[in-house]
């Protein structure tokens, strides 16, 4: 239930956002003009360089909002209608659909609103002012919309994955800073994102990873060389709270306000914070990173020698006491990331090993089959990032506007932000391209398989089953296809074959994800009670309750209950293939 509620307060936000209100008063507008493919407005300018938007953001925070307004989006309607037209109260067909939005608006407005409003500092508001004013022409100012929209990452969950090496872990002692952000419900923006650099009126200049609109920021990097990327963390219900700073605003505030870790823990410990988290703070001065684990009331910190990596979970053994039921997949990546780190690229990890190691999907070098798709990357994976504080770098998969953007495969671009935090100009060329992952051979079925598993979110099984049969003849073992071709077939009708496939997958000699294993064992749990062969039914409740799982606790409503309750009594199938307790 507590996931249900997020997930609507969530695409509710989403809905607020570019939806502004009646004007009061204006600030003066600055003109937007382009010359020699630069878009400027004030003392901003935008640029595309190979793919990547870069944009340079400067003044007092109602110019950087203006011109954020301004020059960060082309058509700030498009995407209003991107937001739109995925959420689920956006075409309401039932009164039922129609009380819950009102609700929702009117609770957000006197519940959530004022107690963001009352912890984010004047300067921010400020900007998110400048950025309406910006974004509407002047028509209007009201920023209720945006500071919602900023917050919505408060409510939701992503898969983030971030690690940092240095000293004897990398080429030149240098620290490089990996970043992949992973989040399913925000896909639609991956095209549109944005290297923003900051030069504010007060504190340091910094650059992050955005998209617009976004005030805040999840991954960034200032002046001074410290880095800051954020992974959602699911903590349990009494460590979490809306009585506190919307955590992008705090990650913009350490970017802006501190020179060291140390100065950045205590930024984090002082803030009136909302969730859980996991928080990578990297220095290029020393170089050293730590991993911040916090939840609206704990902080702990842990450290590492030549590199440190976060995913999902606390690791800090203060900290797993207050980890709440939510499967995130956090264990494969960890163990992924030591992996790579440690016995494979120790000692030469650069820019475009970094990069390596957040598009890793188990290469066949030496794989074994049945693990085929699992590793670091994922198909929700909308942007991937490097950084070099100590020089100044910051490299961005360049991704489309594609529905799939696959960022950590597209090419990236490097930016010398330094430079441009120096001279204030745009840069005429990158100081680097990494070339985007070619889709054939091994890969090109990975790209396959991630597709078919979104177009089965979709509710599009047909053009699902078509590129999963094209994985499963180069691959036939393969883990993953076997399961989701097994579960699709199910859920339109075709048990008898849906079972071979779960045969086929429940016989592998390895899974690589022990939450797959479990699902596999679930399902044919229930299509043998559906048919009728009670006996084979029990045992696979019985197997799939033995597989245990060492990032998700049980939780009601999951794979676990259900198989508890499938042994008291057989469970069923709906014609829509949705498993009920009769």
């Amino acid at each position: 239930m507590v996931f249900l509620e997020r997930k609507i307060i969530f695409y509710f936000f989403l809905l607020l956002l570019f939806l502004y209100c009646p004007v009061v008063d204006a600030l003066d507008i600055p003109e937007v003009t382009i010359e020699d493919g630069v878009l400027r407005a004030g003392s901003g300018w935008r640029i595309d360089l190979e793919g990547l938007r870069v944009g340079f953001l400067s003044g007092s925070p109602e110019e950087i909002g203006m011109q954020h307004g301004l020059l960060m989006t082309d058509d700030p309607e498009e995407l209003r209608q991107k937001m739109l037209d995925k959420q689920p109260f956006a075409h309401p067909e039932t009164l039922g659909e129609r009380l819950t939005g009102f609700f929702l608006n009117t609770y957000a407005r006197f519940q959530f609103y004022p107690a963001f409003l009352r912890h984010t500092s004047e300067e921010y508001i400020r900007e998110m002012r400048g950025f309406v004013l910006g974004a509407s022409g002047g028509e209007e100012e009201d920023i209720y919309d945006v500071m919602m929209g900023n917050a919505a990452q408060d409510l939701e969950i992503a898969a983030c994955s971030a690690f940092a090496a240095w000293g004897e872990a990398t080429q030149d002692g240098e620290i490089y800073v990996g970043r992949n952000l992973d989040h399913g419900g925000m896909l639609d923006l991956a095209g549109y994102q944005v290297l923003a650099i900051y030069n504010p009126e007060k504190g340091y200049r910094f650059a992050v990873h955005n998209y617009p609109a976004f005030v805040g920021t999840m991954s960034g990097m200032n002046e001074k060389g410290l880095v800051i990327s954020s992974n959602y963390s699911m903590a349990r219900r009494e460590e979490i709270t809306i009585n506190g700073l919307p955590y992008m605003f705090m990650l913009r505030n350490v970017l802006q306000n501190a020179a060291t870790i140390n100065e950045a823990l205590e930024i984090i410990k002082n803030t009136p914070r909302t969730i859980g988290l996991t928080l990578l703070l990297a220095d290029g001065k020393t170089p050293e990173a730590v991993v911040v684990e916090i939840t609206a009331n704990r902080m702990q910190v842990r450290t590492g020698e030549d590199y440190i990596f976060a995913a999902n979970r606390y690791l800090h053994p203060e900290m797993k006491e207050f980890q709440a039921g939510g499967w995130l997949a956090s264990a494969l990546r960890e163990k992924r990331l030591q992996e790579l780190i440690t016995d494979k690229f120790w000692g030469e990890i650069d820019v475009p090993i970094t990069r390596d190691i957040m598009r890793d999907r188990l290469p066949p070098e030496g794989f074994n089959q049945e693990n085929f798709g699992q590793g670091i990357n994922h198909e929700v994976n909308m942007a991937s990032m490097v950084m070099v504080p100590s020089r100044g770098e910051f490299w961005v998969g360049a991704v489309d506007d594609s529905e799939i953007p696959f960022a950590a495969d597209a090419h990236f671009v490097g930016v010398d932000v330094r430079k441009i935090w120096e001279t204030g100009e745009p840069p005429r060329e990158p100081i680097g391209i990494l070339q985007a992952t070619p889709r054939e051979g091994y890969e090109g079925y990975w790209f396959k398989a991630r597709e078919a598993n979104l177009l089965l979110g979709q509710g599009k099984r047909e053009e699902a089953l078509e590129l999963l049969e094209e994985v499963l003849s180069a691959y036939p073992r393969a883990e993953m296809p076997l399961l989701m071709v097994g579960r699709a077939l199910i859920r339109q009708g075709e048990i008898e074959k849906g079972t071979a496939y779960l045969e086929r997958f429940a016989a592998l000699e390895n899974h690589s994800e022990p939450f797959h294993q479990m699902e596999g064992y679930f399902w044919l749990a229930v299509v043998y009670d559906q048919v009728g062969e009670r006996e084979k039914a029990v045992e696979y409740y019985r197997r799939s309750l033995q597989v245990q799982i060492e990032d998700m606790p049980p939780v009601e409503g999951g794979y676990h209950y259900f198989a508890e309750k499938g042994l008291e009594t057989p469970l069923k199938l709906t014609p829509e293939g949705r498993v009920y307790i009769p």
